[in-house]
């Protein structure tokens, strides 16, 4: 059995305690503690996931202990991963010994935000929603708020840099503030505040340095989901690019004067960017801001950023953006209807939250789908334990989801059976085609093995360097199938993943 990695309850440990001129040393952190004792609370998680070994059970109970923080509505906010296989959430108050129900209201875990609410009479009339700031702060310190055991601290972050990074699902880019901080074992939601202001979650945490998803981005869920209408998220660019800045590379292209813009290499099928740019496009700018040859634009508040993060910078789906474009000599406007970020639409989804593992247990192979969540149950250290070539999967083709190729089938385990004798070894390959039927989900796999070839089912795996193919009898299949379930007590044969989503047109159409 390989190593797996639960959440398990957060130990939350001491932190020192922001301490003013001496003075002001009692004040200060007085009015402050006030001030954040009536914004805050407290939340108990017990949360079950699916076992990735077992994808047809679910893992230990698990119980996470975070923070949520009061926002307009009146309702709480943390993050999604806080809440993602939750089976029951119980809020309490800094100081209070009872603890109420709450649910949640809308969930964004491709921006990892999460709203609750609580149903129980009373429960906001001593709570006041936190002043939230316009931006956060590019220098100087913050305050890091959290409580243990009933006790709250507040602790002097100091802002070390803004930069942009993928969300915890990787389908987003966005600016996140990194600062170094003297709170230990971080990373459960924790408000950050500067000049009495609410400006950032902290989402996760490595050793001293902590990282804050800013207001700017919180105060546009908020308003999306305040909104009139459905609410409609966030949106990436969804293209590949390379940087421009090789000389010969513009000239190659015909564009005068220095390299600049970056060089489109491909677009992601259903992505903003999708049937509009085109392999060996310059993007020279968009949304009005010059794009230079490294990729990056000027932002009027933080200074050089990454260009992939325009598309979230107070933008959401369903606005359209203008994209200067260098296309076969010649410069052109395009417009970019921006789309929803869904990581549901990849080849390889980095995790889908609270989504039980599609499997299929065929003559006592286990087949399941590929995604981000079985290669990290390797644990901390999957980059050095997972299987290199699912890892090369994952880090390479993630993105490439296509017409008849919407997910990776893997071989990832075996259940040993007379029935399946040589094939005892096999792990973690995948499977190109069962039965000369291409399988790009459990759906189709479970349809190819109603046409067997003549009296066997033959099931081609990619190059693994153990075995090219797997050969079962057909004829006595479903019985040997039926007698596995039995002896290792799997109750179900198989389960199905819900239809990804509809993506469009292929890109090149």
């Amino acid at each position: 059995m390989r190593g797996r990695r639960g959440i398990g309850a957060s130990a939350l440990a001491a932190a020192a305690l922001f301490c003013g001129l001496p003075g002001a040393a009692a004040a200060r952190p007085a009015a402050a503690r006030q001030a954040f004792e009536s914004g805050i609370v407290g939340l108990t998680i017990s949360a079950q996931g699916w076992d990735q070994d077992r994808p047809w059970a679910k893992g230990a109970p698990q119980s996470r202990v975070a923070l949520a923080t009061v926002v307009e509505g009146p309702y709480l906010l943390t993050s999604a991963q806080m809440v993602s296989d939750a089976t029951l959430i119980e809020v309490e108050k800094l100081g209070g010994s009872m603890r109420v129900p709450a649910k949640v209201v809308l969930v964004d875990p491709e921006i990892d935000l999460a709203i609750l609410g609580v149903e129980a009479p009373g429960f906001f009339s001593d709570l006041k929603p936190v002043p939230i700031a316009d931006a956060m702060p590019t220098e100087g310190a913050v305050q890091s708020v959290r409580w243990r055991q009933r006790q709250l601290e507040v602790s002097t972050s100091r802002v070390s840099r803004i930069e942009v990074q993928v969300t915890s699902l990787g389908g987003l880019e966005h600016p996140f503030l990194l600062v170094t901080t003297d709170l230990k074992g971080g990373g459960w939601a924790e408000p950050v505040f500067a000049d009495g202001k609410f400006i950032g979650l902290t989402v996760s945490q490595d050793e001293q340095v902590a990282r804050i998803l800013p207001v700017d981005m919180i105060s546009g869920f908020l308003a999306m989901a305040r909104g009139p209408k459905p609410y409609p998220g966030f949106s990436g660019l969804g293209v590949r690019w390379q940087i421009n800045e090789d000389p010969v590379l513009t000239a190659s292209l015909r564009l005068p004067g220095v390299p600049r813009g970056v060089l489109v290499t491909g677009s992601n099928w259903g992505g903003s960017a999708c049937g509009v740019l085109k392999p060996r496009d310059l993007l020279l700018s968009l949304d009005g801001h010059d794009i230079d040859a490294s990729g990056f634009y000027h932002h009027p508040r933080y200074g050089l950023l990454r260009f992939t993060t325009i598309t979230t910078d107070r933008h959401r789906a369903g606005d359209v953006l203008k994209a200067e474009v260098w296309r076969e000599g010649k410069k052109m406007m395009l417009d970019v209807p921006l789309k929803a970020t869904h990581t549901n639409g990849d080849l390889i989804p980095d995790r889908v939250p609270d989504r039980a593992p599609p499997y299929l247990i065929a003559g006592g192979l286990v087949l399941r789908e590929l995604d981000g969540s079985y290669i990290r149950s390797w644990g901390d250290e999957w980059r050095r334990k997972a299987p290199i070539r699912l890892q090369l999967r994952y880090w390479l083709d993630s993105k490439d989801q296509e017409p008849g190729a919407r997910r990776i089938v893997i071989l990832s385990s075996v259940l040993p059976a007379a029935y399946n004798l040589g094939y005892h070894g096999l792990s973690d390959v995948a499977v190109t085609e069962i039965n000369g039927r291409k399988v790009d989900s459990i759906a189709a796999a479970e349809e190819a093995l109603k046409h067997p070839e003549g009296e066997f089912h033959r099931l081609v795996l990619e190059p693994n360097g153990q075995m090219a193919q797997v050969i079962l009898d057909a004829r006595t299949f479903d019985d040997a199938t039926a007698e596995i379930l039995e002896s290792y007590r799997v109750p179900v044969v198989g389960r199905e993943a819900p239809a990804p989503p509809d993506l469009g047109p292929a890109c090149g159409q």
